[in-house]
């Protein structure tokens, strides 16, 4: 599982998703990665996949990060400096479809990230990670 922890960013396949916005520095470039992101999460008819959902978690936890930037001062990610780079809102329904990713991968039913977690007797942090990302969306 290239995963060095349980932060929404501690893994390979959310730190590959950040080099999509290298050239993102607007809401229109933004909005379309954080949203296919965040649609193959919510439109999984079958079991989530790790890489699915790690990438769907970093994407809700950019969105949260749009209006929280301090919430990234820990990841050393030089792709992300600054984030936001601009002051444009995001669309709403972006929030709401974060929220929806962070309880649907919250939910070890046919998620294999949650499942890795558990068997590697981890879901704790698992779990905490993503609830404090959802929080900021309550």
């Amino acid at each position: 599982m290239g995963t060095w922890d349980a932060s929404a960013f501690g893994n390979d396949d959310a730190a590959d998703f950040l080099y999509e916005f290298d050239d993102a520095d607007s809401v229109a470039k933004v909005v379309p990665i954080l949203e296919n992101a965040l649609d193959t999460v919510l439109e999984a008819t079958t079991e989530i996949e790790s890489s699915e959902g790690a990438v769907g978690i970093a994407a809700a936890a950019l969105v949260v990060a749009w209006n929280e930037p301090a919430l990234l001062a820990n990841l050393t990610s030089e792709t992300l400096s600054p984030w936001p780079r601009n002051n444009e809102l995001l669309p709403a329904r972006l929030p709401a479809k974060a929220s929806k990713v962070l309880d649907r991968m919250l939910s070890a039913e046919e998620n294999e990230l949650a499942e890795l977690w558990e068997e590697a007797e981890e879901l704790p942090e698992f779990t905490t990670e993503l609830t404090r990302w959802r929080s900021r969306l309550a």
